[in-house]
């Protein structure tokens, strides 16, 4: 059984700050279903880096020892082939991989690997685009150099690629529109008519409640909040599978402590 306490989600961008859609949603489990506590924007990635790292303990009211399972929504590591580039005659490793990408602005990262910009990684499925995809090499890099900076912040767990039994903040990463499609919830990404806003919250209560009415209307509103909310759903709902990718056994393990895999709730892959 799941020995976290609460659980987080990450609807990120790497768009130029400030920002309006970077959100972060914070729940724990209460009655069989995510409850969800905290739903707010992060105008910088630093201060969403600093909310993973401690801020989501005050607004959840979670004290200094419980565990966390966050989810993030951009692509934790890269094709293999790009991490071999990167090493040269070395062994490529992720934490080598990260550290070179947060040193460089996104464009010369892309530019880097022109050829790969439509590769996937071994591991993606699900309709995932490429890391360096033109619509995603940005949110790549911004995402990884956040993932580079957590590990300087606090004591995380990066699975696959940089697993820490120890560490009482665990990251996973998580597709939420997959997951939309994977629990059948209804709906489109924003309300397209009037009166909808009190309709749509029923797709959402098989697997959510709320601490406030205002979170579960901001959740059913804003794109990007509802984005949050499912990753942190999706955290929530693979709790007890965090060893997914080898059950799976999908990938070999080489790719996975490069590449990275995406989280999808359970019953979904059954």
């Amino acid at each position: 059984m799941s020995d976290f306490q609460y659980f987080g989600g990450v609807d990120f961008s790497g768009a130029k700050e400030p920002l309006a859609n970077l959100w972060t949603a914070v729940g724990e489990e209460r009655g069989g279903k995510l409850h969800v506590l905290s739903l707010c924007p992060q105008p910088f990635r630093a201060d969403m880096v600093d909310f993973v790292a401690r801020g989501w303990r005050k607004a959840a009211g979670a004290g200094d020892a419980e565990r966390v399972l966050w989810g993030f929504d951009f692509p934790f590591g890269i094709p293999m082939e790009a991490s071999a580039r990167i090493a040269g005659e070395r062994r490529p490793s992720w934490a080598a991989t990260a550290a070179w990408i947060a040193d460089r602005p996104a464009d010369e990262v892309k530019d880097a690997f022109s050829d790969m910009l439509k590769r996937p990684r071994a591991t993606d499925a699900g309709g995932a685009m490429a890391p360096f995809d033109l619509r995603l090499y940005r949110q790549t890099v911004e995402g990884i150099r956040c993932l580079h900076e957590l590990r300087d912040a606090a004591a995380v767990s990066i699975l696959p690629v940089a697993a820490d039994a120890a560490a009482p903040t665990v990251l996973l990463e998580v597709y939420p529109s997959q997951s939309i499609k994977d629990l059948g919830i209804k709906g489109g990404k924003l309300p397209f008519r009037a009166g909808e806003v009190r309709a749509r919250p029923m797709a959402l209560r098989p697997y959510l409640t709320f601490d406030h009415p205002s979170l579960e209307a901001i959740a059913v509103t804003l794109e990007d909040a509802r984005d949050a909310v499912m990753a942190c759903l999706t955290a929530y709902l693979c709790r007890d599978d965090l060893d997914q990718p080898r059950r799976l056994g999908r990938a070999s393990e080489e790719a996975l402590a490069l590449e990275g895999w995406i989280y999808r709730p359970p019953l979904a892959l059954a």
